[in-house]
């Protein structure tokens, strides 16, 4: 694996649905973010319902310009 440079933190409510995800484009929710991302990338799990997404600047930005559509559907 590539050193990562970016970091995106995540959040869950008690009931485990992601409340907050990191670099969320606009108009994507942050579940919505959070399970396009996790088809593509291992999910660090964390204490205190915590988690954390790492990547390379270009990955970030290639995961960024995909339309909401297509996360939806990924």
């Amino acid at each position: 694996m590539p050193i990562a440079e970016v970091v995106l933190q995540v959040r869950y409510d008690p009931k485990g649905l992601c409340t907050s995800c990191g670099e969320a484009p606009e108009g994507v929710g942050a579940q919505e973010w959070y399970d396009y991302l996790s088809y593509r990338l291992p999910v660090h799990s964390l204490s205190g319902g915590r988690a954390a997404f790492y990547m390379s600047h270009d990955e970030l930005a290639r995961f960024k310009t995909m339309a909401p559509d297509e996360k939806a559907n990924a």
